[in-house]
């Protein structure tokens, strides 16, 4: 059990979690900022691991709701049990390109953390289907998050911001955190 933003965080046995212990309030703090939801929007929360970014995202949308999707079933089930208390939070296991391509969601803003090999053309496809206005990229390997900005940026969305953050002190790791917003 992990504590950040104010929750406490079941994590499973060989689940995901952020190794600085600053990363979860500073990452969520970016997000946020980033997001900039009204309470009426719906979010998607890809690759949502245990919930971080759809339980510190579901108390803004007071009157909308938040979509999370996790691969992992661990992970997805203790996403739920961590977000119960949360009547506008829905979490679904799945791979995020299938469930994006079947589900056909509708969305205001989508946050996604996928892992170091990046989207991909396929989820980058299923984003754009949302019509999201803004998108928010969260990304462990600048590489992979290069060529998902490029990818979104074929079907008109823009970069507006890029925050670097040093969450592995003495590596050449870094966290990023990117902004897209859909130009017109």
């Amino acid at each position: 059990v992990e504590h950040a933003v104010g929750r406490d965080w079941r994590i499973p046995d060989g689940g995901f979690w952020q190794v600085h212990p600053g990363a979860p309030a500073t990452l969520t703090s970016a997000v946020l900022e980033s997001a900039a939801v009204a309470p009426s929007d719906v979010c998607l929360d890809l690759y949502c691991g245990v919930g971080l970014f759809a339980g510190s995202l579901a108390p803004l949308v007071s009157h909308g709701r938040v979509i999370g999707v996790e691969r992992a079933s661990s992970a997805a089930a203790a996403a739920r049990s961590n977000l119960a208390d949360l009547d506008n939070v829905t979490i679904h296991t799945g791979r995020v390109d299938r469930w994006l391509m079947k589900a056909r969601p509708l969305a205001d803003v989508v946050v996604l953390d996928p892992p170091r090999k990046g989207a991909g053309r396929a989820v980058v496809n299923g984003i754009v289907a949302t019509g999201a206005r803004r998108v928010v990229h969260v990304a462990c390997d600048p590489s992979s998050l290069a060529r998902d900005i490029s990818l979104l940026s074929e079907h008109g969305y823009e970069l507006e911001a890029l925050r670097a953050f040093d969450l592995f002190p003495m590596t050449a790791h870094v966290e990023c955190v990117a902004l897209l917003v859909k130009a017109g």
